[in-house]
């Protein structure tokens, strides 16, 4: 991996050209980028739109991102390679390894700041679609902030299905971070209930992120469907 936070020259102009190129198509803003650490671990828990999300994530924060990927892209000619370049992290959505854990624990630990889908695929309607807990694991295990982010319009602009993206409004909403270690010391079931406790207040906050971005029905609705999912 590269030294955290490194970016070279490439990845400059890079990001550069890809931040002209979505605000002319895609008119891209975002909010809340204050609340990133600008040093340091944090995982940036986002729902997952669109196979744009990583790029737009990467667009907003000043800062190298570490992704976990579906290691099924890896085998592609240009997509596999750049996701070694930008230090992608393969995982099986299906069969999630403890190897890959183990590789953004170790990240975390070198002060990366590392990015995460907790669905573990992309949302087939555009609603947040029922959380794994991994992302829970990672924090709690790491003790890196986590930071809540909420992609709203990728969805439009390229849903599954759909072989090119088209011109859509996006925009990105970076939320405080979930106050893990306050649920931890307040917590008095099993680890399996506080994984399941951090993953529901982080979605919570992640659906509320569509409220701050004005589309309060659609936050409304992603709160319905995320509090179905963590009945008892």
């Amino acid at each position: 991996m590269t030294a955290p936070d490194e970016r070279t020259l490439f990845d400059r102009v890079g990001v550069a050209l890809a931040a002209r190129c979505f605000r002319l198509m895609n008119a891209l803003r975002w909010q809340g980028v204050e609340n990133v650490p600008p040093t340091g671990p944090a995982i940036l828990a986002a729902n997952h739109q669109s196979f744009l999300d990583p790029v737009l994530m990467g667009i907003a924060v000043n800062r190298r991102v570490v992704f976990l990927g579906w290691e099924h892209y890896y085998r592609w000619p240009v997509l596999g390679a750049l996701m070694r370049m930008y230090d992608t992290i393969p995982v099986d959505p299906d069969k999630p390894t403890p190897e890959a854990m183990a590789r953004m624990l170790r990240a975390l630990r070198e002060g990366r700041l590392c990015g995460i889908f907790p669905e573990a695929g992309r949302t087939p309607d555009g609603l947040i679609a029922k959380p794994m807990q991994g992302v829970a694991v990672l924090a709690l295990r790491s003790g890196a902030p986590l930071i809540p982010v909420t992609i709203m319009g990728a969805y439009r602009a390229w849903p599954k299905g759909r072989p090119l993206p088209a011109p859509a409004p996006i925009s990105l909403h970076f939320g405080p971070p979930v106050p893990v270690e306050g649920i931890r010391r307040e917590h008095a079931g099993s680890a399996r209930q506080l994984r399941a406790k951090v993953t529901r207040e982080l979605m919570l906050r992640v659906a509320d992120g569509f409220e701050s971005l004005g589309r309060a029905a659609l936050a409304r609705a992603s709160r319905r469907r995320l509090l179905s999912f963590f009945e008892p």
